[in-house]
């Protein structure tokens, strides 16, 4: 239970910098 609670926390931190990481490029594309 425990192995599964830090696979689902891992797996939703790496997307949440995913998200971070592409709306970033996104304005910096839209700033130049």
């Amino acid at each position: 239970m425990t192995i599964n609670f830090l696979i689902v926390l891992t797996v939703s931190a790496l997307f949440l910098i995913a998200m971070c990481t592409a709306s970033y490029n996104d304005d910096k594309t839209k700033g130049l």
